[in-house]
Order: structure tokens, then sequence, then C-alpha cells
């Protein structure tokens, strides 16, 4: 059939189907399925087998890995400022303070410098408030005080690029370790609350050494 107008509301057109009808069968009336549920017997839960998915190398376990280098990471807020901070140092990354004599992104000195192709360690505070994001590279909680958190939701061991605890005690820290593959140059990490990222909790860390390094 030709489908070109006849559809349009009998559905009894050539190649046509939309008023409901396909040829002599009416799909508003038609039985096409029946459902019997039988509930005089109760079976056992299966047991489901176990899945290890194959990881990327990007995604290696490295809780027991050797780690090249490892440091404090602050979350901070107080007296109107936001800021990441590392050791204990760090400024707040605001446009003021980055154009400060004339600087700019390219010249804002960065928190700490790490290798490409190594695992580093970095204990975190603040994440309770504030959610924790690295541009480039995911990382991998590998102590917390408690096994989990969110309702088992986040785990010792998960795979995160950005992650708030909210449940967690304001003073407790976590562990985390983070490959850094492959790339080199600077690694933005920030706030994830944006303005509080704009009032400046982000900085810079760089990446050194050779381009497309593996761990």
């Amino acid at each position: 059939g030709n489908g070109n107008g006849n559809g349009n509301g009998n559905g009894n057109g050539n190649g046509g189907f939309a008023g409901g009808d396909i040829g002599n069968v009416n799909l508003t009336e038609s039985e096409i399925m029946t459902i019997t549920i039988d509930d005089s017997q109760t079976l056992a839960a299966p047991d489901l087998p176990v899945f290890n998915p194959a990881r990327p190398c990007y995604l290696t376990d490295v809780r027991d890995a050797d780690v090249a280098g490892s440091g404090e990471l602050g979350l901070e807020t107080g007296q109107g400022t936001f800021k990441v901070t590392w050791n204990g140092a760090g400024d707040a990354m605001t446009e003021a303070n980055i154009e400060h004599n004339g600087g700019d992104l390219r010249t804002w000195p960065a928190l700490a410098s790490w290798n490409v192709g190594a695992v580093y360690e970095v204990q975190v505070s603040g994440i309770n408030a504030h959610p924790l994001h690295f541009h480039v590279n995911p990382y991998q909680i590998v102590d917390m005080p408690e096994a989990s958190y969110g309702d088992g939701f986040f785990k010792i061991g998960d795979f995160h690029d950005t992650l708030l605890l909210s449940d967690l005690a304001g003073s407790d820290p976590i562990k985390i370790r983070m490959i850094t593959d492959r790339f080199a140059g600077k690694m933005f990490v920030h706030c994830h609350i944006l303005a509080h990222e704009d009032m400046g909790m982000m900085n810079v860390i760089d990446l050194i050494g050779t381009e497309g390094a593996l761990f």
C-alpha cells in the first residue's frame, strides 16, 4: 500500500495504522498476554555467582601498592575564605589572587609536584562538607574511620572522581590513593560545590615527568 493518508483516522487504509487498528485487529481491545501468579510455594533465593570485572589499568587496586609520595590535602574554610591546602600551605584561588601582580593561571604556583606513572597517597580533611573532585585521574578510597558510609554505598576500595561523605564526622580524615596515569601537566583539584570553587576552593598539582608513563 502507499500509506500516504488512509491511516490518519480509521486505521483501515493502505499501510496505515494510526487509528488503533492493524487490519482487523483492534490494538486497544485485544488480549496479548495472560500472567498467572502462583504463591503456593516459597522458593529459596538462588546463590548468585561472584562477579569480578576486569579493571582497566587506570582503576588498578592500589591499596597494597608502594607509594611515591604522600601528604595532607585540606578543603578548608574560615574567616570568609575557601581554599585547598597541601600540608597546610596554599592560598585561595580567587580571581583577585590569581591576577595579583599581573599573574594568570599559567603562573599560579602548584601545591605539589607528582611524577607521572606513580601512586600517591593523600589524607583528605573537610570531605564531609565539600565534595572533592580531581581532574584527569580517579582516586581510590583506601582508609576511612568506618568500613562504609551512606548506608553501605561508599566503601573502602571504591573508586571516585568526586566524593562527599556527609555522615563523616567533620574532624575525621580519610585516605585516598591515585595513579598519576599517562598525562603530564596541570591537574586541578577543587570543591565541586561551584560557589565554593568560585570563592577560591580550587588549586593545582603539577604532574611532571614523561608523558605517557604508566604505573
